[in-house]
């Protein structure tokens, strides 16, 4: 079911992912989703920054940039990206809505502007963070969802930063399992200089080996994404989050999560 806003939601729900962007969830989460409703498991997906811009939006030369990565004009480009995670949802078998909220690349161009602004803290004067809080609390008033999946900021960027943010204002009183981000986590490096910022955890893991090949299916469902994602082509996904879970799981494939202590 798609929630066309999240003051629609009317149900509770067993496990919540909460996707900064149109792939995260289905990135770093997809195991524990599919086989949480293998298992007979209600399961939300919401989604951060989705919105469309407008007619009359000046894109900065870095999101005209990732647009050529992606092989979409400026018209297309969400649009299109929206389509891919209907289908990934699908096979997630997971309800989810979009917040509708900017990415930064549109949100804010002037500050967003390069890599290294984009991978970096937010800027002081960006709300996202406050725009977000309040819609989460609301959420989790609705569902009671004894779990949510975070995301944990590893890559740095900035609108997993603000969505970590939100998540420490709203969900404070709630279960959060900090999930890390591919494809960042698939640089050990990205994973250590995370963690060393983050309040005191524990790590955990779940197993994914009997849905591993339809995460890889739900994966290739952002087909614009896969080259900007994997530099190496998108054709090296597969082995590549194959490589990565197994390492996780000690042989077997596994998804990594941490779990604040303090």
């Amino acid at each position: 079911m798609h929630y066309p806003d999240y003051q629609h939601i009317n149900q509770t729900y067993d496990l919540i992912c909460l996707s900064p962007h149109l792939d995260d969830a289905v990135l770093s989460c997809a195991g524990q989703l599919i086989a949480a409703r293998q298992a007979g498991l209600r399961t939300l997906v919401v989604t951060v920054c989705t919105a469309v811009p407008g007619a009359s939006t000046t894109y900065s030369e870095l999101a005209v940039e990732f647009h050529g990565e992606w092989g979409l004009s400026e018209s297309e480009a969400v649009t299109t990206r929206l389509g891919e995670d209907r289908r990934a949802m699908a096979i997630l078998g997971a309800d989810f809505v979009w917040l509708d909220l900017d990415d930064a690349i549109y949100r804010m161009p002037e500050h967003y502007h390069s890599r290294e602004t984009l991978f970096a803290p937010p800027h002081h004067s960006d709300q996202l963070a406050t725009q977000l809080a309040p819609v989460l609390s609301h959420i989790a008033q609705r569902t009671q969802a004894p779990r949510w999946l975070v995301p944990a900021g590893v890559g740095m960027h900035v609108d997993h930063l603000a969505v970590c943010d939100a998540v420490h204002q709203s969900l404070a009183q709630h279960v959060c399992a900090y999930y890390e981000e591919l494809p960042y986590a698939l640089d050990a490096h990205e994973i250590s200089s995370r963690r060393a910022m983050l309040p005191p955890h524990t790590v955990g893991t779940s197993d994914i080996g009997v849905v591993l090949a339809a995460k890889i299916a739900a994966i290739a469902c952002y087909a614009s994404q896969m080259d900007a994602l994997f530099k190496q082509g998108g054709h090296t996904m597969p082995p590549l989050v194959t490589a990565y879970h197994q390492h996780v799981g000690g042989g077997h494939p596994a998804e990594c999560w941490y779990q604040l202590t303090a």
